[in-house]
Order: C-alpha cells, then structure tokens, then sequence
C-alpha cells in the first residue's frame, strides 16, 4: 500500500456520495446525509455520479469542498463535469468514476441487468482496466453499497443516495479516510428513519 512520506501527513476523510438524482428521482438531499458529513468534519466530498443538478453541488460544498464527475443521466440534465477525476491522498491514488464508461456500453450493460441482475464483476472488469493506475476507484451507477479489495484495490461504491428499491428506500452514503501511513478505512452508512446515520 502506498504511504506519504510527509511527517505532518495527517488522516484526510472524504464524504463519499453517488446517484442523488435530483430533481428527477428525489426533491432533495436528505438531511441525514448531509449531517453525517458535518458531524464527520470531512476534508472533502467525492460525488460519483448521477447528481442531476449543480444545487446539489453546491448544497455539498457548503459542508466541504467537493469532486464531482459526470454520470449517465447527468447529460439530460446539462450536468457536464469530468467523466473521472484523480486525486492523491497520503500516498494513496484515488479515482472517481460513474461507472457506466460510455453511453453504448450503458445500455449494453443495462440489458445484462435486466436479463441477469446486479453482478460486481461487470463493473470491476472494466473499471479495473480503464484506471489501471489506481489504488482505490470510488463509483456509483449501481445503486448497489459495494467495499471490496480485489488484487490490493479498493472498490468502493457508497450506494444511492436517494431512496429507492435497491436501497430499501433507505438513502446510502459513505466515508473513507487514508490515514498517514497510507492505510485506508471505509465506512459504508444508510439512514434510519431518514436521519440517523448507522
């Protein structure tokens, strides 16, 4: 695993959030997320995807700044951040990514769903391939929470915001942090009630 060699490296945490969908799917970002992120002091907000509105961008950076990248309903909506983004962290080589590569391999994998459901592995195939450079890839699209290692690399999807089917109707999120030495910690968390994150 890679480590800083900063000896005033201190942990850093990211909110890490994906598909709110709104206004198309949801009204707004339940309060519950967004108190989870304050209470947490997170140094940054990752959005993986599928915000559908820059309100939302902006509601998240009020808490901390944010990276935000493009999923595929973003582009009926006029949302057009990067399709990934690549930061660093103590060492640690982070990647955004929707998940849903380009707009012909969406509806190639949306058949795949309908006619064999959800598989982790369609996704870590070929996100696994395009960010080969990674040690970590945070996605979306799924609306599946995912925190796998395979091969020494994290995959972590902190599932959909917004309630729906996939989620029980219960909003997900999550919180990864890289502590000095490298090491990363992930925390993948769903509200109760709408408000009480576990």
């Amino acid at each position: 695993m890679p480590s800083s060699t900063d000896p005033l490296a201190k942990a850093i945490r990211f909110g890490v959030i994906a598909d709110t969908h709104i206004p198309d799917r949801a009204k707004s970002l339940p309060e519950g997320v967004l108190s989870a992120f304050e209470s947490a002091r997170v140094d940054r907000i990752l959005h993986a995807g599928d915000v559908s509105s820059w309100q939302v961008v902006e509601i998240l950076e009020q808490i901390a700044p944010g990276t935000v990248v493009q999923g595929n309903r973003d582009w009926f909506f006029g949302i057009r951040p990067p399709k990934n983004a690549t930061l660093e962290a103590n060492g640690v080589r982070i990647t955004i990514a929707h998940g849903h590569r380009t707009m012909a391999h969406y509806l190639v994998d949306k058949w795949a769903y309908i006619t064999h459901g959800y598989r982790f592995k369609r996704y870590y195939d070929h996100l696994a391939v395009d960010f080969p450079e990674a040690d970590a890839i945070i996605f979306g699209h799924t609306h599946h929470q995912a925190a796998l290692w395979v091969e020494d690399r994290l995959f972590f999807n902190p599932g959909a915001a917004y309630p729906c089917s996939h989620n029980n109707y219960t909003p997900e999120f999550g919180l990864l942090t890289v502590l000095p030495d490298g090491t990363i910690q992930t925390e993948s968390r769903r509200l109760v009630n709408g408000h009480n994150p576990t």
